[in-house]
């Protein structure tokens, strides 16, 4: 509940801030009564977040919640007695009833209690970094297995769990903020790193159909934590090679009755792909209109009731956009690293068509006549990058093109390409001063294919 509480007031305070700069930039009256909003509201924040911090406070809430971790695992593999069994996969059949007696709060709290940790308390998790192997043992029993933890929200919520104690991605180089040296050797280390990364494609394949009315929007969100952990993963020599076991098993059994998970995982990459990216596309495009509109004084002669609607819509395709961009920059990045090492499913007939034609058709707006429609005036308000995502989609073609039976699929995608797109994309690589051996590379494959 402290932790809802938290991130409701810095929710909060970033929308009073947005509020009051706004005010301030129209002279509004209420610019005073807002920053007097902001500054009581900030005291609230830092007040609970200092008493919320207490180290010794925050030590003793990590051992009930690791102790908590492993209570749960011995319950998952069956052990009825006093001294803690290893874990070892495959693991025993489920126990008929020592997890249905277990109330979803205790899980729900401990997952809780890390994403807290890694938002506000992050120094906790490195000087406790031995602890983490028995979070790691209890997202690993749980997340991906449906006959231990039948709440498929809770155990996309483990996914975000994961996020919260590996490693991050990016140091900062702010010195106050805490070293992942200790995190780096657990995560890295970890002995059942095949069984991880398993779980986590199967729960980012479950949450596609959790039977909740919102289903579709929740997916979106669910899926946001996955990708950092999968990047992670693939830069890790022991978590690369199981998934690259996954997809090496999928491809021995594409006519499987039950296809196989990494088949399903890649077929659910490349639809959110291209809805997210597309969806991005609509709303970017919906802006530019708004946004001339507005600078050729359209909305001067509105009535004030008319041009508060047409602010806010603008606002609203500007939320909608940045939340698109930001979940289909990471969809394409995704499918960029994965083709660097796994291509026999990505040029089967089976998949080839669909990623030629979803490549093809985001470059057509990326590089071709139709990018006009996307140039708003700040693509930072919106994480529009277009110059990594062309980049990304070129990797990918790069990826595949040495592969023949792809190359000659390419000509054959009749909605989207040509060869002058092609030719445009080297322009455009050029334009963005990518290394001369990526666009002399693209420029060979594009003669081959063409």
């Amino acid at each position: 509940r402290l932790h809802d509480q938290m991130v409701k007031i810095n929710q909060s305070l970033h929308r009073l801030q947005v509020a009051w700069r706004e005010a301030q930039q129209s002279s509004s009256p209420a610019a005073d009564s807002l920053r007097e909003q902001f500054e009581r509201l900030m005291t609230i924040y830092l007040s609970t977040k200092t008493a919320m911090s207490e180290p010794q406070m925050l030590q003793n809430c990590l051992n009930l919640q690791v102790s908590m971790a492993v209570l749960l695992v011995q319950l998952a593999i069956g052990n009825r007695g006093t001294e803690p069994l290893e874990l070892a996969f495959p693991l025993p059949a489920v126990p008929s009833s020592a997890l249905a007696h277990v109330p979803e709060f205790f899980a729900d709290n401990l997952g809780d209690f890390f994403i807290f940790l890694r938002r506000f308390a992050d120094d906790i998790l490195e000087t406790s970094a031995d602890s983490l192997e028995h979070v790691l043992h209890f997202v690993t029993v749980f997340m991906g297995d449906v006959e231990r933890m039948k709440n498929p929200h809770l155990r996309a919520k483990l996914a975000e769990v994961l996020e919260a104690v590996m490693p991050h991605l990016e140091q900062a180089p702010n010195p106050l903020v805490s070293s992942v040296f200790q995190r780096k050797r657990v995560f890295c280390s970890y002995q059942h790193a095949a069984q991880l990364a398993e779980a986590l494609i199967k729960v980012f394949v479950d949450i596609e159909f959790t039977g909740d009315p919102h289903q579709f929007e929740q997916k979106f969100n669910y899926r946001r934590p996955m990708y950092p952990i999968l990047r992670y993963m693939w830069g890790t020599d022991s978590y690369r090679q199981s998934i690259k076991d996954l997809a090496d098993y999928a491809s021995e059994n594409l006519e499987a009755m039950n296809p196989p998970l990494f088949l399903r995982f890649l077929n659910l990459l490349m639809n959110d792909a291209i809805f997210l990216l597309d969806e991005a596309i609509q709303y970017l495009s919906k802006i530019k209109v708004q946004q001339i509109e507005k600078d050729r004084g359209e909305w001067d002669n509105l009535s004030q009731e008319a041009r508060r609607e047409k602010e806010s819509s603008l606002q609203m395709f500007g939320q909608l956009a940045r939340f698109h961009n930001i979940m289909s920059n990471e969809t394409i990045g995704t499918l960029a690293f994965l083709t660097s090492e796994i291509k026999s499913l990505f040029v089967h007939p089976f998949l080839a068509e669909r990623i030629i034609s979803m490549l093809n058709y985001f470059l057509q707006h990326l590089v071709g006549p139709k990018m006009g429609a996307l140039k708003v005036k700040d693509f930072s308000e919106f994480d529009f990058k277009p110059q990594q995502l062309v980049s990304d989609i070129c990797t990918i073609y790069l990826n595949l093109g040495d592969e023949e039976n792809f190359c000659a699929t390419v000509p054959k995608d009749g909605r989207s390409y040509s060869p002058t797109l092609f030719a445009q994309t080297v322009r455009v690589l050029k334009k963005i001063n990518k290394p001369g051996n990526m666009i002399v590379a693209f420029s060979n494959l594009a003669e081959r294919i063409k």
